[in-house]
C-alpha cells in the first residue's frame, strides 16, 4: 500500500433525522477509490471500500457533476423541522467547494444525496 493517498474528489456525510433518513458517509478519490460507511437506514452497513471501475467511476462522477458547483452557496437551510444535514465536499477541475444543505437549495442537489445512495448500493455493493 502506498503512503500517498490519492486526493479525495468528493465527499458527502449526511445526518440523521427522527425518521427512517439514511445516514452515511461517502468519499470519491481520483484514483477511482470509493469508502462508504452506512451507519444507519441503509442496505450497506459499516464500512466498505472498492475501486470502481472505469464506467462505474464515470457514472458516479456524472452524478455529482450535476450539481453547479461553483455556483453553488456554502449553506443552505430550510425553516422546516427535523430534516438531515447533507454536508458535501467538492475538489475537481480547479473547483474547490463545501455545501452544507438542510433542505433548500437548488434542484441539482437536492437529490444528489438520494441518488448517490442508490447507485452505491445497486451499482456498486449489490450482491
Amino acid at each position: 500500500m502506498s503512503s500517498q493517498q490519492a486526493e479525495e474528489i468528493f465527499s458527502l456525510n449526511t445526518t440523521a433525522c427522527m425518521g427512517p433518513c439514511p445516514v452515511f458517509e461517502l468519499s470519491l478519490y481520483g484514483d477511482q477509490k470509493l469508502v462508504f460507511n452506512g451507519k444507519e437506514n441503509t442496505k450497506i452497513k459499516g464500512k466498505k471500500e472498492v475501486k470502481l471501475d472505469d464506467e462505474q467511476f464515470e457514472a458516479l462522477l456524472g452524478i455529482i457533476q450535476t450539481a453547479d458547483w461553483a455556483n453553488l452557496k456554502e449553506e443552505y437551510k430550510s425553516t422546516m423541522q427535523d430534516l438531515p444535514t447533507q454536508n458535501f465536499t467538492y475538489n475537481n477541475n480547479g473547483v474547490v467547494k463545501q455545501v452544507s444543505r438542510y433542505g433548500g437549495g437548488p434542484a441539482s442537489i437536492s437529490n444528489m444525496s438520494d441518488t448517490i445512495l442508490t447507485f452505491v448500493e445497486e451499482q456498486v455493493f449489490a450482491n
